[in-house]
């Protein structure tokens, strides 16, 4: 929005401008595509994570100097945003939920995850919200970090 020193006369400053429009456009669009997007678009980002982890010291010039190590973590905080994202909308099918469940645990096999962010806690709220709402049973079974995940 635009602050009120730069508002032009005759403009209502509380009334969304051009730009805060434009942001809302993206924003619905975002939030109405299909979750097999944001999933695809998790898994992507935590590859790239990974990806700069193995040459953690390397240094991008071109990234502002950066190391490898600092974009992972940035390619994580991406895929933080859209895990969240997934688990935002509410499941209206079990291949949506199975996405969830398999982000979730990803997450929580991390272990440094976990302290990086409090994002796999709201995706296992929504989750339990969705199995209520989709008629399924969860049952919390203690995986072991490095095992595989059970879904």
């Amino acid at each position: 929005m635009t602050d009120n020193t730069t508002t032009p006369p005759g403009r209502d400053a509380a009334r969304p401008d051009h730009d805060d429009l434009t942001r809302y456009q993206r924003s619905y669009r975002m939030s109405t595509d299909q979750p097999t997007r944001f999933y695809l678009l998790w898994q992507e980002a935590m590859a790239h994570a990974l990806l700069l982890e193995q040459q953690a010291e390397r240094v991008y010039p071109e990234q502002a100097g950066l190391t490898g190590l600092q974009l992972a973590e940035g390619a994580r905080a991406t895929a933080r945003f859209y895990a969240f994202m997934l688990a935002e909308a509410p499941a209206r099918d079990e291949a949506h939920f199975e996405q969830k469940i398999m982000v979730y645990e990803a997450m929580i096999l991390d272990g440094d995850e976990i302290q990086r962010s409090r994002t796999s806690w709201m995706i296992e709220a929504a989750m339990h919200q969705d199995a209520r709402e989709l008629g399924i049973s969860l049952i919390k079974v203690p995986v072991e970090p490095g095992s595989p995940g059970r879904h």
